[in-house]
């Protein structure tokens, strides 16, 4: 056993663990957090997590099926065995979304279309790769408002396609009109992808993640600032205020160009798409960074702990969460003090379970049916 306590190979990032952890806690505080109709400051969850949170986990996807490809291309990096992944999470996804009345709106499907995508882009050069990347995450926004006026939003009282109905719905619902539009957020993945080429155990690559996703990050808060304060909103959300920055899609017409320039959360339009993927890539660049130090690697293992579980996590959390809500129980109070008894609660749990356990319960189901083989114990 190692000084952490936890299972770990030595190939393992320490870091990319903890970005995991970091993604998983936010999409909590995002669904957890109070309310924001879109006028007065926003909260705390809004300035922090909502709509980064969701591309963090896009990225950290494509980012360990690069891994996986290169360090175990014969077993869980092949092409069969990602496609069956995402096959696997796709059905995890539609059986969580069936929940009565859940309010959660469940990126498992989304994620699980993307995992299975990823195998078009692994042939490719780094450069390549690179240069695909930020041509899909400028363009894409583009071909979804064109493809949006030619594939009418469904009509249907399920708020999201799952096992318990609206099935047919989920072409459309997975690529043009949900909350996780596939045709755009395949360009996270890309990302994700193109950062697991580099050599992350260099002090120097780690500056540049931290150096080029703080760069992309400002530069398109910047750009919408400016295009706010220019009065292009107007019309939409009224008198530019700085918090409209953060105003999510329903502020805008999906169909209108003034929706180019937005940056709130989910906007899924460009500026929002590489301000996002910057900031996932700062995330990530953080996190390697501060797991160089043994000390503070050692300091955040429950984190780390959590961030090597986050599918078995994620359903715990929305489980909990809908169960909470289902009994009225209000245990926890509420909004932060109810994200803070999870967090505590699930971490707690994930923390445990690795000091007896190579991977969560539904990380190692979801190996064995991309490999038919379950995990070593080590």
């Amino acid at each position: 056993m190692n000084v952490t306590g936890l299972r770990e190979g030595p190939s393992r990032l320490l870091g990319i663990d903890l970005a995991r952890a970091v993604a998983l806690l936010g999409m909590m505080l995002a669904h957890l957090g109070p309310p924001w109709t879109g006028f007065g400051t926003p909260p705390l969850s809004d300035w922090l997590a909502a709509g980064r949170a969701a591309p963090l986990f896009a990225v950290l996807a494509g980012l360990s099926i690069g891994l996986m490809t290169r360090l175990d291309p014969e077993g869980m990096g092949s092409r069969t065995a990602v496609v069956r992944r995402g096959t696997a999470l796709l059905v995890i996804g539609l059986g969580l979304a069936a929940l009565p009345d859940l309010t959660i709106l469940v990126i498992l499907p989304c994620y699980a279309v993307l995992i299975a995508a990823s195998v078009l882009a692994r042939g490719l050069s780094t450069k390549a790769l690179a240069v695909l990347a930020g041509a899909w995450c400028l363009l894409s926004p583009v071909a979804l408002f064109g493809v949006r006026h030619v594939i009418d939003e469904p009509i249907s009282a399920v708020i999201q396609p799952s096992f318990g109905g609206g099935l047919g719905e989920l072409p459309v619902s997975l690529l043009v009109w949900g909350g996780y539009p596939a045709i755009v957020w395949f360009g996270y993945v890309l990302v994700g992808l193109a950062v697991a080429r580099l050599d992350l155990r260099s002090v120097a690559v780690t500056r540049r993640l931290v150096v080029g996703g703080a760069i992309a990050t400002i530069a398109a808060l910047w750009i919408a600032a400016a295009a706010l304060f220019l009065g292009v909103f107007r019309d939409a959300t009224g008198e530019p205020r700085l918090e409209q920055l953060f105003v999510s899609p329903s502020a805008f017409d999906p169909l209108d160009t003034t929706w180019f320039w937005a940056a709130g959360q989910h906007t899924s339009a460009p500026l929002n798409v590489i301000g996002s993927a910057g900031s996932a890539v700062l995330v990530i660049g953080l996190c390697l960074w501060i797991c160089r130090s043994t000390r503070a690697a050692r300091l955040v293992s429950p984190l780390r702990a959590a961030g090597s579980m986050t599918l078995t996590l994620y359903v715990l959390h929305v489980v909990l969460t809908w169960a909470n809500r289902e009994l009225d129980a209000g245990f926890t109070g509420g909004y932060y003090r109810e994200w803070w008894v999870q967090v505590l609660l699930l971490v707690t749990l994930a923390w445990l379970w690795r000091l007896i356990a190579a991977r969560g319960p539904l990380e190692a189901l979801v190996r064995w049916c991309s490999t038919g083989r379950l995990p070593h114990r080590s």
